[in-house]
């Protein structure tokens, strides 16, 4: 025999009653806690869903839960350290661009004194042909 949507009510009514009796400080009381409201849910919409199924599924929340936190851990630690490599990175580059702009300078000042060198020495090259060919 297959029970009635009705009947299942007066059922779960006479239980509740039954619960209701022996007082809310009752092991049975504290058993049945979410138990009525999901009977009344499961009537009402044809559903077979256990306590079970939710002590199951909160664990099984829990757990995924526990296994998302630690991965969030180790990513947040990598984090950490990717963040460390990357600022000590760009320290690096910056003093690596301070000491390029430093060195581009004095090539600059070089390549000046250089210049300066190479008409010095055009000038003395003339003179000294200027003075060789003086006395001829």
């Amino acid at each position: 025999m297959i029970a009635t949507k009705e009947q299942e009510r007066k059922t779960l009514e006479k239980i509740k009653q039954m619960v209701a009796e022996l007082g809310e400080n009752s092991y049975l009381a504290a058993a049945f806690t979410g138990a009525f409201e999901l009977a009344e849910q499961n009537i009402e919409n044809d559903w077979g869903l256990t306590t079970q199924e939710y002590i199951d599924r909160a664990i099984k929340a829990d757990d995924t839960e526990k296994r998302i936190n630690e991965e969030l851990a180790k990513t947040k630690t990598m984090l950490a350290a990717v963040q460390e490599a990357h600022r000590a990175t760009t320290e690096n580059f910056d003093a690596t661009q301070e000491r390029a702009s430093k060195y581009a300078h004095e090539i600059d000042d070089l390549k000046a004194t250089m210049n300066a060198k190479e008409t010095e020495i055009t000038i003395l090259k003339a003179k000294l042909y200027d003075y060789m060919t003086a006395g001829k």
